[in-house]
This record gives structure tokens, sequence and C-alpha cells, in this order.
């Protein structure tokens, strides 16, 4: 995606591609599995191909797609083993991001980020979809980790979270206790920012990102069951 602030004026093309082609992928626009051909994406963009090649070398370093001899490129599938250790990496940087941000930041910055955390709450019990639930837990995430004070974890946690809102959207739909069940533990993190426990609100939003992994597990382990009795590739 475009760097905070950046408009697409000033990325170079290959940085607007990448963009471009993040956005659909983890927004489910294309899904795991399915094939990217550089000239079709060339032709809608209105470029050449060479910039899309380069594009997607972009995207294979950063996981989001596969480049395979004779076969081209293609939206990466998630396996157990790389979901797994996705949850546990990002719930353990999460954790350090909160407990940073409890200890570093304004007064203003700590409210901002409370009334999200209320809005949120809000926004479930008044029926929002799955989408709008990501997208806001998401921008929350953003909004700690980018108030840390070390840009490189905060490079770190952009990255991963680019990684875990696309298997989010894969992964599909939770549940509306499910969805509540996560913000019993958003408001410990929104209580502990008052209270200024970084202790506190290091525990809280690990458990959010563990919780979340646990879930995404069994959504993938049922889908896999299912597979295979119909004897589809996982």
């Amino acid at each position: 995606m475009a760097p905070a602030g950046a408009s697409p004026q000033t990325l170079s093309l290959v940085d607007q591609i990448v963009a471009q082609l993040t956005t659909e992928i983890i927004t489910a626009q294309v899904v795991p599995g399915e094939r990217l051909r550089d000239s079709e994406i060339a032709l809608r963009l209105g470029t050449s191909r060479a910039p899309v090649r380069e594009a997607f070398r972009v995207l294979e370093r950063e996981g989001l797609i596969e480049l395979q001899a004779w076969h081209g490129a293609r939206v990466a599938r998630p396996t157990l083993g790389e979901i797994q250790e996705l949850f546990d990496i990002r719930a353990e940087l999460f954790g350090v991001c909160a407990r940073r941000f409890t200890a570093r930041a304004g007064n203003a910055q700590i409210e901002r980020v409370r009334q999200e955390i209320r809005d949120l709450i809000e926004q479930t019990e008044a029926g929002c979809d799955e989408r709008v639930y990501k997208t806001r837990t998401n921008s929350i995430s953003e909004m700690i980790s980018s108030q840390v004070g070390n840009s490189y974890l905060t490079d770190a946690m952009a990255g991963l979270r680019r990684k875990m809102f696309w298997y989010y959207c894969f992964l599909g739909t939770s549940t509306f206790e499910r969805r509540r069940d996560s913000n019993r533990i958003w408001s410990r993190l929104a209580q502990a920012l008052l209270d200024r426990d970084a202790a506190t609100a290091e525990t809280a939003a690990f458990d959010i990102v563990a919780a979340s992994g646990e879930f995404a597990l069994q959504i993938l382990q049922a889908m896999n069951a299912g597979n295979k009795e119909s004897g589809e590739s996982p």
C-alpha cells in the first residue's frame, strides 16, 4: 500500500502497481490460488508488462503472491504453519507496541485510541458487517503501532498487518459472538491505556491477536477437512 501521507503521484509506477494489487489481494478482489496475468493487468492499468512484472517480484518478496516457472504468478495460499507463525509473531509485536504506546503516547493520542475502541464496540452492537469490523480493528492497530517511537517496529507491524488483513478476508466471516468476545479484550486494552498500565496493555494486545489466531486456525482446519472429504486440493 502507499506509505502514510503519500499520494499516487509521489510513487513510482511500480509502487503504484504494487499498491493497487496489494489492495486487490487483501480485500479479496482476487483470492488465494487465483492466477495473475501480467498482460491483463498491464492492459487494465494502462501500462506495459515490464513494470507489472517488477511489481510481481515485490509482491513475491512480501509473500502475497507466488511466481512459478512456466505458470506465472498466482495469489499465495496460506498454510496452517504460515498462519500460526504469522499470528504468533504478530501477537508478540502488538503486545510490545501497546506497552510502548501506553508509556509514550500523549493524553490526546491515548484518548483518540480509546474513542476508536468505543466506536468499534458501538458499531459491533449496531450490527456492522465483517469487513467494517476488520477495517476498524486494523485501523486501531495502525494508530498504536505508528506511535511507538521505533521505525523498525512500525514497519514490521505494517507488513504483518497487510498479511493479517489478507488472511482475515480469505478465512471468512466470524460470528457476532466472536466479535463480542474480541471486544471484551479491546475494552481491557482501553482501560489499561486510561490507567497508563503498560503491562496490562501489553497482555491485552497480545490476547487480542492470539484469540483471533486461534479462531482463524479453526476455520482453516475445517476448510482443509472439507477439501479432503470432497477430494479438492487444500
